[in-house]
């Protein structure tokens, strides 16, 4: 089994739903090692945010397909030393978007993001391309 390698943002799994045929196929080309895909709890918690009630049954059993990974207190220390420090450099960063990365920061994974702009601070790859 191959080490998680890449952390889904929530943008994975909302171009999914609406059926955007790059990502599918992205997704599809590691069906042999689904291993190296990851998600977190934060996204969960955003993706669940907006998401009608009838759908919710079936995206929890398709999330859980995906390793989940929790926000640890080394992780939430290290998000909020990221927010301050571009908050010096005027840039804010969501506080979601800086759980989301440094959970990949500090754990070695590249964010798959349509949105690579809200992780200046981590690899990011966007499935789109």
């Amino acid at each position: 089994m191959a080490d998680v390698t890449y952390l889904l943002d929530t943008t994975v799994f909302i171009d999914v739903s609406r059926g955007n045929k790059a990502v599918i196929d992205w997704l599809i080309s590691w069906a042999d090692e689904p291993g190296v895909l990851a998600t977190s709890t934060v996204v969960v918690a955003e993706y669940f945010s907006s998401l009608p009630i009838d759908k919710r049954n079936q995206a929890k059993d398709y999330l859980l397909a995906f390793n989940v990974l929790p926000v640890t207190f080394e992780d939430a220390v290290h998000a909020g030393e990221i927010r301050w420090d571009y908050a010096r450099k005027g840039i804010t960063l969501a506080l979601a978007d800086a759980l989301h990365g440094a959970i990949a920061v500090r754990r070695g994974l590249t964010v798959v993001t349509s949105n690579p702009a809200h992780f200046p601070f981590v690899s990011t790859f966007n499935p789109r391309k």
